[in-house]
């Protein structure tokens, strides 16, 4: 049981009279104020009631009645309120003001008909005892008691002491009504308030109370809306013959339940409102919870596929886990933003399925409820070939000994690739049919995350067509690179023997020769190019340059050098440009005595 605070909108609507513009404010008996106030007219008053100095009404001084429906300048006017129920009473009260230019108001009397009432059909109640209140309010002395319930017309007849004396005959109505009241209410749940036992029961009983004789009735027949964390549209009851109700409902979780009677159209009349809510809620037990994935913890999908991503939600009851039935399941990841949303609930088995059409990682977990905790939360990755991805920075170039160097970045979103993301390097001879000649990894030692770097060479150059092309993976559809033409012409040395291989030592040794470049796979001779005469000592690694010349226009060279030593003798051409390969001849070995 928890205790509950009544309170019967008669006492709001009252409360909301008090704060009503001065236009439509509060009706109240007509007794003169023991303390006249002024008109709240133009020109303003002051915060007493009192006009400021201005000019004379326009009427006659003392003329009157004038009866009135709207206000005018320089008479009075009043307004009637509807009746404030508080202590169970209708009080009435009545906002006036007199025709201004420092006159106030000396008496007011109300007279009441019925709505419906003919118009010679006299007043069934005049009130003219009232007392002044502030800011243009006056209430009646005593609370207002009419013959039957229902509205009323309120005429009004008010009298300044500069004589002006007007009637208004429609000041407004008013609603003489039963004041209802919940006199008791209570709500009760199990005593293992949980997840499996959660149905609420609410009593209470509604009573009906006579304005004019304080008499208290049950209130049967009437309906009572109840509110709280419950499924919409939230129940209804009906009072018994003696005014009481009881209805049970399934809770949502923590329950803090609310009744409330709204008089429907025939009753709006007579009946006020009547509102009550319990101070506390109560709480459930709540239970951990976990979800059991069921759908692989990676999918892969071809390029424009879709899946879904499913499981069980379960619950722990003592030591055993149980379905979750008819709870939230959220998600997030690429399909859901940068937050989680909820993807919908398990269903009465505990089981869900989450749509996905977008690669990525994701997690699943439940939504927290008063019965229910958070679960942990369960990763699942979907992989989509996606398109995006690109070289950059790409470089494909060959140097004067024929070797190959392609370069570059491979872009694949943020992340960048993973690793051991690979490559392949393809030829062509004629840039319409490719080879793969060869693989390379992406972020190998030494490199960047996305960088790559491969020496190629088809045969004894790498002169054709190359490009690199990235086969695709998982999440990325596949991509190839601009194919790069490789050109430099080849040469070659003829020739070059020495004049003897047994030589003495500082004999001088003689080559001669041809140095030719290739054109259309014909060889040509290559005039005015400059070649070198090379000698390695024997048992060394390193070749000395000696002697230096420039071939003839047909090509041909003719070098001479010392024999210091017994070694190995080349003459090479090294190209001065980007548009030659090197080029050596025959190493020959000569011995020297």
């Amino acid at each position: 049981m928890r205790p509950r605070l009544l309170i019967s909108t008669s006492v709001a609507a009252g409360f909301l009279a008090t704060l009503a513009l001065p236009a439509q404010a509060l009706a109240g008996p007509t007794a003169p104020s023991p303390t006249p106030v002024a008109a709240a007219d133009t020109p303003p008053a002051d915060t007493t009631g009192a006009p400021a100095a201005g000019g004379a009404p326009t009427t006659p001084d003392g003329q009157g009645p004038v009866i009135l429906t709207k206000p005018v300048a320089g008479l009075p006017w009043a307004a009637a309120n509807p009746f404030d129920y508080t202590n169970d009473h209708a009080n009435f009260r009545v906002y006036a003001r007199s025709s201004g230019n420092g006159a106030a108001v000396t008496s007011l009397t109300a007279r009441f008909y019925p709505l419906n009432a003919p118009a010679d059909a006299p007043p069934v109640l005049t009130v003219t005892d009232f007392e002044y209140l502030a800011g243009g309010t006056w209430r009646a002395t005593s609370p207002v008691v009419l013959p039957a319930f229902g509205a009323y017309r309120v005429a009004l007849d008010v009298r300044d002491d500069h004589g002006y004396d007007v009637t208004l005959p429609a000041a407004g109505t008013v609603e003489y009504q039963q004041i209802v009241h919940f006199s008791q209410y209570t709500q009760s749940v199990p005593p293992d308030f949980d997840f499996d036992h959660r149905t609420v029961t609410v009593h209470g009983a509604l009573t009906l109370t006579d304005p004019g004789t304080g008499q208290v009735s049950p209130f049967p027949g009437a309906t009572v809306t109840i509110g709280g964390n419950i499924d919409f549209p939230w129940p209804k009851v009906t009072t018994g013959a003696d005014g009481t109700f009881t209805a049970s409902f399934d809770a949502n979780g923590a329950i803090q339940t609310s009744v409330a009677y709204e008089p429907g159209r025939e009753d709006s009349w007579t009946h006020t409102h009547a509102y009550s809510y319990l101070l506390q809620p109560d709480l459930p037990a709540s239970e951990p919870t976990r979800i059991q994935v069921t759908s692989p913890p990676e999918i892969n999908l071809p390029a424009g596929g879709t899946t879904t991503v499913t499981g069980v939600v379960e619950r722990k009851v003592g030591d055993a886990w149980l379905p979750a039935p008819r709870t939230f399941v959220d998600l997030s990841g690429p399909q859901a933003g940068s937050d989680w949303i909820s993807s919908g609930f398990s269903d009465d088995q505990g089981a869900f399925s989450i749509p996905i059409s977008q690669a990525g990682a994701y997690q699943v977990r439940t939504e927290a409820t008063d019965f229910l905790q958070q679960s942990p939360a369960e990763d699942t990755r979907v992989h989509i070939p996606q398109p995006g991805a690109h070289f950059t920075s790409l470089s494909i170039s060959q140097d004067a000994t024929g070797q190959g160097l392609i370069a570059g970045h491979l872009a694949l979103g943020p992340a960048g690739p993973p690793a051991g993301t690979t490559l392949q390097v393809q030829y062509s001879a004629d840039g319409r049919t490719w080879h793969n000649t060869a693989t390379t990894t992406v972020g190998r030692h030494g490199l960047g995350k996305d960088e790559f770097l491969c020496d190629v060479r088809r045969d004894s150059d790498a002169n054709g067509y190359w490009r690199v092309f990235f086969p695709g993976s998982r999440d990325w559809l596949p991509v190839t690179g601009k194919a790069v033409h490789l050109w430099r012409t080849p040469t070659r040395i003829t020739g070059a023997r020495p004049s003897t291989t047994h030589a003495s030592r500082n004999q001088k040794l003689a080559f001669s020769g041809t140095l030719q470049q290739s054109s259309a796979g014909t060889w040509h001779a290559y005039g005015h190019a400059t070649v070198r005469l090379w000698f390695q000592p024997a048992g060394s690694t390193s070749s000395y340059l000696m002697s230096t010349a420039t071939t003839d226009a047909r090509g041909q060279y003719s070098l001479s050098a010392r024999d210091t030593s017994t070694g190995t003798w080349y003459v090479a051409y090294r190209s001065p440009d980007t548009h030659h390969l090197d080029s050596a001849s025959v190493h020959t070995r000569v011995s020297a005595k």
